[in-house]
């Protein structure tokens, strides 16, 4: 091969190479090969958490899972009546609880306002729904916690019938933490109802304040 012809390849060879992509296997090979460095798996981490999409619960692991039951007191018209029922669910980043309950008045709620004529009538009452907790501190002894629960309800008025609605319930409280199984839940709030139709029972009959004691068996890694 003559000399010229040689020199022509090797620029020919030496364009090509030049072209390819930096992120190609071979010429990422070859220039940490020149420059005395290689690729750390730290590197490679710190590219895919650069890139992974971000979500809400993302950034929180998975450290718990809870159970129990509540019993809470609510008031109806001028009473109060005992609400009993249950929840589960899991727990993340030690301090936010994600689940699911469900409760039943164990008392007749009234209304608030008597009619014209006979008694004030009276319901049963239960609902169910999601729950969202937020825990700050939740390693201390003694730490806030506050709770929201929204889902379907219903009502069984006597002499009337059935009726649904929607229900959601905001709470504040203080949880204490007995035993790395067992932690014990003081709150109270607002329970609000919506959507109510009855000629007898309204959505301000259901809706009211409520103080609440929760039981919580688990477990935190």
């Amino acid at each position: 091969m003559k000399f010229p012809t040689l020199f022509t390849f090797c620029l020919l060879i030496t364009g090509f190479a030049t072209a390819q992509d930096a992120s190609t296997p071979a010429v990422f090979a070859y220039r940490t090969a020149m420059s005395g460095t290689s690729p750390t798996a730290s590197d490679g981490y710190r590219d895919f958490r650069s890139k992974r999409e971000r979500t809400l619960l993302g950034d929180l692991d998975f450290t718990g899972a809870w159970g129990g039951p509540t019993y809470n007191y609510s008031s109806t018209g001028d009473d109060w009546s005992l609400v009993r029922g249950g929840f589960g669910g899991l727990e993340f980043g030690k301090s936010v609880f994600l689940g699911y309950g469900g409760w039943k008045s164990r008392e007749s709620f009234t209304t608030d306002q008597a009619p014209l004529i006979g008694d004030r009538p009276e319901y049963e009452f239960r609902h169910g729904g999601f729950i969202i907790a937020v825990a700050p501190g939740a390693e201390n002894v003694v730490h806030p916690r506050i709770t929201a629960i929204i889902g379907p309800g219903r009502i069984d008025v006597a002499g009337e019938g059935r009726d649904r609605m929607l229900v959601g319930q905001l709470m504040g409280g203080a949880e204490i933490n007995l035993f790395q199984w067992f932690r014990l839940g003081l709150e109270g709030g607002y329970r609000f109802a919506g959507g109510v139709d009855s000629e007898l029972v309204t959505s301000q009959d259901v809706s009211g304040a409520v103080v609440q004691i929760e039981a919580r068996f688990g477990w935190s890694w």
